[in-house]
């Protein structure tokens, strides 16, 4: 098959480019980035798409940087297509930050990448990562103890999306491709060099694997392709356990089943992880490291007593027993509500995703699950408030009221959320119940003699 069908046919199968769209392709200078570009150019009658080309001048290689820009630059004159550079102060950057050069350069490129997309109106990117680059890349992986399921033909690119067209053709092609049509590029000067990794890969490790095997880049074309249907498949399922698991979510924090979470397919208990986190760290690359999962993961199969994991950012993870809790805010569990509960049937939150509201006995559509009680006007309005030391309430059953400490533990409170328990008291400050823990003596399931109102609680997540 030759070029132009194959890389036609690779883009069908995989939807890469459709009638209408406004590709923008990042062309170096490099043999792979013109025969992208030039091949584009071919096709935009034919697939009716319009493109134009971007290029990022890094100026780590002083004047030769700037040649290759001009020749990007005369190319697209001469072909009449858009063209758009900047040059990026990645010196700068890297005095600022102290990072590493190579993931500096390329969040950089892409962001001026994405700029030039939205102010322009393209909604397509298109690079020219190929057959052999995906070969290094699954090496690279692998070597690395990451997953090597190498490069998508495509995937989300901010609001847009990235294409890779070039992904089933070999350098060999395109340079064969480019001899043909009588195209020349650049050379980068800073490819012989073994500096970074994936030009030792590229050097010294390919030359080796392409001598066992001419066809290494097809077989692990195909071995990706493979690769990637069955992560698709595992993450789908492991999304459908995800939502299984799920206790209660807020804005502030999530809490997980643990029991739930040990039954799940070892298989996918990673991949559950991962949705966790990219649930606490929403809209952000996932740079959280294999040590961190691998701790959340441990403290997910664990199953008595209780623990805390500090994550990035200020977010933790509490295990209480068969339950884990994320917090968002380190703050979520330490700053109690006080708030007055008049008797007028409006609800109000207490806390630990619960809401109360009380009702007296002529209110005729006071409905829910409901706890009768005996109150008398110089108790009202009762009223919420945070725990404080020595406070004791009176238990069915008991002759003395027993201390909250102690009722917490017994309850199996856990130990961080226990600062933010929130009370009901009276206006002299008699302890009547913990909603979401016990109520106390004085509350009944059922209607009693001389009783004046009556308590619902119910969960706010079950009206969000």
């Amino acid at each position: 098959m030759g070029f132009r069908n194959e890389v036609l046919t690779y883009n069908q199968k995989h939807q890469l480019i459709s009638e209408g769209d406004r590709l923008l392709v990042a062309c170096s200078g490099g043999a792979d980035s013109v025969a992208l570009l030039t091949f584009l150019h071919q096709q935009v009658d034919d697939l009716n798409i319009e493109i134009g080309c971007v290029h990022a001048n890094h100026g780590l290689r002083a004047e030769e940087s700037d040649e290759d820009e001009r020749f990007v630059q005369t190319l697209c004159q001469s072909l009449q297509i858009p063209f758009y550079t900047k040059n990026l102060d990645i010196q700068e950057v890297l005095q600022r930050e102290n990072g590493n050069l190579q993931d500096v350069c390329r969040r950089e490129r892409y962001h001026f990448f994405e700029q030039t997309m939205k102010a322009k109106g393209y909604n397509k990117l298109a690079v020219a990562h190929h057959a052999d680059d995906q070969v290094e890349s699954v090496f690279m992986g692998l070597t690395r103890g990451t997953r090597a399921n190498g490069m998508y033909a495509k995937r989300s690119f901010g609001t847009e999306e990235l294409i890779r067209p070039l992904l089933s053709v070999t350098r060999t092609q395109i340079e064969h491709y480019l001899n043909k049509q009588q195209y020349t590029y650049r050379e980068d000067s800073s490819n012989q060099k073994d500096t970074y990794t994936r030009n030792r890969f590229r050097r010294h490790i390919m030359p080796l694997v392409q001598e066992e095997n001419p066809n290494v880049a097809k077989t692990i074309a195909q071995w990706t392709q493979q690769q990637q249907q069955d992560e698709q498949l595992l993450q789908k399922l492991a999304l459908k356990e995800y939502e299984g698991i799920i206790v209660s979510s807020s804005h502030d924090s999530l809490s997980i089943d643990l029991n739930r979470f040990q039954d799940i397919e070892l298989a996918l208990q990673k991949r559950v992880v991962l949705l966790l986190l990219n649930y606490l760290y929403p809209n952000e690359k996932l740079w959280l490291s294999h040590s961190l999962i691998d701790q959340i993961h441990n403290q997910c199969l664990e199953r008595d007593g209780s623990s805390e994991v500090h994550l990035p950012k200020g977010r933790k993870g509490y295990r209480h027993y068969s339950t884990m809790l994320f917090s968002f805010d380190e703050t979520n569990f330490s700053d109690p509500i006080s708030a007055t509960i008049p008797d007028d049937g409006q609800w109000h939150s207490v806390g630990s995703d619960l809401r109360i509201k009380l009702c007296n006995k002529d209110d005729a559509f006071c409905f829910g699950t409901e706890w009768y009680v005996t109150l008398e006007p110089s108790e009202l309005p009762i009223r919420l408030r945070g725990r404080l030391t020595g406070d004791r309430m009176l238990l069915k059953g008991m002759k003395e009221a027993k201390r909250l400490s102690r009722l917490l533990i017994d309850e199996k409170v856990p130990r961080h959320t226990r600062d933010a328990i929130q009370l009901l008291v009276t206006q002299q400050g008699e302890i009547i119940g913990v909603p979401g823990v016990r109520l106390g003596a004085r509350f009944t399931t059922q209607p009693h003699d001389g009783w004046t109102h009556k308590l619902i609680i119910e969960k706010e997540s079950n009206y969000a």
